[in-house]
Order: C-alpha cells, then structure tokens, then sequence
C-alpha cells in the first residue's frame, strides 16, 4: 500500500524501482493517484486506488488521506503472502483497519514533523508552537500502538534505520537495510562540464532552494560565467514563488519547474557540479544520481548525504548557512579542487537498481522464512 502517487519525487522513485522486479507480483493500492502529475511508467502496473474522498484542497486531502488510512478496509487482503506499507509516517496505521500475518514496513523515514524535524516545525509560527505539541504527544501514541502490529521495516539507508532505533519504534534486529536505487542503465557519463551549478528537487520549503539562490548571489561564481540552475516538481506553490521574486533581476539563476526525464539528465550531465541543501534528508537521491553521472555534491552535512559524500573527496559537506555554501560554491571553481572532487565523484560506489533489488527480494526471502517457521 502507498498513501499518494502524485509526484516525481523519491518515494515513487523507489516504488518504481521494486515494481520493476519481476521475480515478485504485486498489486499497489493507494488513497491518492494524479496520473498527470507523476511517472508515466505507473501505467504500466496494477495501480488499485481506493478510498473515499478522493477530491478536495491540499489540506482537505490531507485530512481525507489521514482518515482514509486510519479507518478504510482493503477487501481481500490476506490472499497476499505480505502486505507492505509504504510509508514516512500516518500510513502505517493502516494496520489498525488491515491486519495481516505478514506485515512489512517500506520506510522512508519516520514522520519529520513529529520527530527530526519537530523543533524545525514548532518554530515557524505562534500557530504550530500551539498545536503541534499535544497532536505530537498523540502522534507519537499512535505511532507506538500501530508499529506493535508491524512485523519487519525495510529501510534505504542507514540514517532511516538510526531513526527508527533512535526513537524506539522497532528493534534493529528486525529491520532490512536494502540500500539506495539509482538507475544506471539510463545515466552516461559525460566528460564536458559547462559552467552551471545544479540543484534538482521537489519545491519545499525543506529543501531549501531559497537558501542555494542567496549564496549563490554572495559567491564568485557569478563573476566567473556561472550559471545557477534549480528544477524541479512544484509541490509548494507559495514557496516556489518566493525562491523565483529571489531570483528575480538575476540573469545567471535560472528557476525550472517540472523537468522532463530528457531536461533532468541533460542538466546533470552537463553541469559542473551540483547543489543539495535540504534538511536532514533520509537518504539523498540527488546526491546519488550527481555521483552516478561523475558530478561532485556540495551537500549540506546532514542526514543520509552524509554517507556516501566524503567531503574533500567526492564532494563538500557544509554548514546549512548562507556562508557556509557560499564558500563552497568558492572553493570548487579552483581547478586544482575541482579536478580532484570531479575523479572522486567518477569512483564512487554505484548503488544500483541491481543491488537494491537483489537485497530486497532477500529481506523478502527472510520474512516468508521465519514467518513459516513460526507457523509449524
């Protein structure tokens, strides 16, 4: 089960990548299903989107898509041998509703809000300092009460598998760490690097895209010929807007929204290095396909990023501040430094399509094992 399927973003990166292994059949349910907003290639599955309630606001399909995965039944449930969860917080209370002798939780990360990213949220405004403490506290009540009914979590990165060890919410013996997906079949390198900085993801104010154009504008950069390129999937109209009145008179940053599969990878091959300031991210693809086509990160030194960016080596790790960047973005146009993050970025690990699912079918293979045994 995945909540939503509305978006080019990670999570229906990552369900793509293990529907495409045809050694499992699988049927996808999901609340939420825009087919004009996200991967083409879901057409190609068995995508059943049930539910009531499926039109409404942001924030009434927020509150449509809570009550759906608290209260809605899915009918025939226990002809599969696993019922998996796609989650990164509220969907594994499907459980509450849908029981199974087999219950596996695909988990992106737990729910930010009411963890990692709590302090991050409660001080935005007097409104969230009010509310969000006491519907935290139950949250996290919940949360306990529905991970109990939750056999195994398969995770991508080992910052998702502290997280969910951190706050207590499975043990570590009965987690999977299948690793990150990347696509290679589709990614050549290329030996040309035009003078553009690039910095792909969703428009979220998490991201922090605003933070990349105000450094960008400090650095020496722009003195240089550079170009600031950021695209990607508009998913927070009121922020996307903000970072394009940022941009605003500058003719060397360049705001995209919505790249094609062709626009994403013409920029990554052709950039000079790229850009990844979000908060704490989970496990970082962007980082990971920059790596893949040989472009050195500048990536803030947080979350899963952290694992696979050696900084000095393959690319910098930084403070999330506006100088902290912005001398980054100063260090690379050294040559002597770029040539050196540039080969280190073409030998690092690829962390393949291959591998993950290879780990995966594997973690499957487990769980049907022991489960088996507990029935004899």
């Amino acid at each position: 089960m995945v909540p939503w399927i509305k978006s080019k973003g990670g999570v229906e990166r990552a369900i793509l990548r293990l529907l495409n292994d045809d050694k499992c059949s699988v049927d996808v349910y999901t609340f939420d299903y825009e087919k004009d907003k996200t991967f083409e290639e879901f057409k190609n599955y068995k995508i059943h989107q049930i539910g009531w309630f499926k039109n409404g606001t942001f924030l009434t399909k927020g509150l449509k898509l809570f009550l759906n995965t608290i209260f809605y039944r899915i009918k025939g449930l226990y002809r599969y041998d696993i019922f998996m969860i796609s989650t990164a917080g509220i969907a594994e209370f499907a459980v509450f509703r849908n029981p199974h002798r087999n219950t596996v939780a695909l988990t992106h990360t737990p729910l930010r809000v009411a963890h990692n990213m709590y302090e991050y949220y409660k001080n935005r405004s007097l409104k969230y300092r009010v509310i969000l403490p006491p519907a935290v506290m139950i949250y996290r009540v919940l949360e306990k009460l529905a991970w109990k009914h939750i056999d195994y979590a398969i995770v991508f990165s080992e910052e998702v598998k502290n997280r969910l060890t951190k706050y207590g919410i499975i043990d570590s013996s009965r987690i999977f760490k299948i690793g990150p997906h990347v696509d290679y079949s589709n990614i050549k390198r290329s030996g040309r690097s035009e003078k553009i900085i690039f910095y792909s993801g969703r428009f979220i104010s998490y991201k922090r895209q605003d933070l990349a154009v105000r450094a960008f504008k400090r650095s020496s950069l722009k003195n240089k010929g550079f170009k600031l390129v950021i695209g990607g999937f508009v998913e927070d109209r009121e922020y996307f807007d903000k970072v394009k009145r940022l941009a605003e008179g500058d003719d060397s940053i360049i705001i995209k929204q919505n790249l094609s599969e062709s626009e994403l990878k013409g920029l990554y091959s052709k950039c000079y290095a790229t850009l990844f300031l979000a908060i704490n991210e989970d496990t970082g693809l962007v980082p990971l396909e920059s790596l893949a086509y040989g472009k050195p990160v500048i990536s803030v030194n947080e979350g899963g990023p952290k694992e696979f960016i050696k900084n000095g080596v393959n690319g910098l790790l930084v403070a999330a501040t506006e100088t902290g960047v912005t001398n980054a973005l100063d260090k690379i146009a050294k040559e002597s430094l770029y040539a050196r993050l540039r080969k280190g970025a073409i030998m690092s690990p690829q962390y393949n399509e291959e591998t993950m699912l290879s780990k995966f079918n594997a973690a499957v293979k487990s769980i049907l094992s022991w489960e088996n045994r507990k029935l004899k």
